[in-house]
């Protein structure tokens, strides 16, 4: 039996989807008004901040894969479900967690993860760790939308390139490391086959909706009255954009530009490109 925490995530629902597809029994934990599963998925209520009902959610559980969306209390959410997993023995827990993740980051998302990520190293389980890069997911979602009747959209990104990457192929990276022997203490980062400056996606996007897509360039401020706009709390929006001012220091070659082989060593497929993600979504 694998737990998934995380199961209405992009990734989790990638994940759950291959699981399944390859005959596992699938045990998801869900919190209050959680629904969509696929029928063959047990559900368990439940919460990362409620240990008795993390504790019954690993009953009869032998490996654990662990989501812990953004919140203030990420790092002790995760470390709960660590230590549960610690204490019922589970034969393997992969964790997600992000590219260049780091303790000692100025970016909250990429600190908290590197904290996060040191306490299951030092916990008393057998481990894997996923480094996902940035989702290209958020170019359908966030990106398109925000384009102006003038064919301008705006983030903070500077001129980084980010090799971003589908949520579905870190789903199958999930499937593989737990359900495949021999990844125990595997961290493995997942990019996408190219790495992007929003420049580049605005090109893309042209090409894809016919019509003259142009990136400009945002001042962080203006950025922090915009999601702050969309009623985003004020912690979730200064952690968004941290998370940019590091791929800006990070620059044209820095860690968000990396390409790896990750996916395609895992999985046996090449990863996706934001080209065959903008193809499918317009039905091309």
């Amino acid at each position: 039996m694998i737990l998934v925490v995380g199961g209405r995530s992009k990734i989790g629902s990638a994940l759950i989807s291959r699981l399944l597809e390859q005959g596992e029994q699938v045990r998801a934990l869900a919190r209050s008004g959680e629904a969509g599963f696929p029928a063959e998925v047990q559900v368990t209520a439940g919460d990362l901040a409620n240990p008795e009902s993390l504790a019954n959610a690993m009953k009869h559980v032998d490996r654990v894969f662990l989501l812990c969306g953004p919140r203030p209390d990420e790092v002790a959410l995760n470390r709960a479900a660590i230590d549960a997993a610690s204490e019922a023995r589970v034969e393997r827990l992969v964790r997600s967690s992000i590219l260049g993740s780091d303790p000692d980051s100025p970016a909250t998302f990429v600190r908290d993860h590197g904290a996060c990520d040191a306490y299951l190293r030092a916990a008393n389980i057998p481990y894997a760790i996923l480094r996902p890069n940035l989702f290209m997911q958020n170019i359908l979602e966030n990106t398109i939308p925000s384009i102006g009747k003038d064919g301008v959209f705006y983030a903070n990104a500077g001129q980084a390139r980010i090799s971003m990457v589908d949520t579905r192929d870190v789903g199958a990276v999930a499937a593989a490391l737990l359900t495949e022997p021999d990844h125990a203490g595997a961290e493995v980062d997942l990019t996408g086959p190219e790495a992007l400056a929003y420049r580049d996606v605005a090109a893309k996007l042209s090409q894809r909706l016919g019509r003259s897509v142009t990136y400009a360039e945002a001042a962080d401020d203006d950025v922090r009255t915009a999601l702050a706009g969309y009623g985003m709390s004020s912690w979730l929006v200064d952690s968004l954009v941290e998370l940019f001012q590091d791929y800006r220091r990070s620059g044209e070659d820095g860690y968000a530009a990396q390409i790896t082989d990750s996916i395609q060593r895992l999985t046996g497929s090449a990863p996706r490109t934001l080209d065959q993600l903008l193809g499918e979504a317009r039905g091309q």
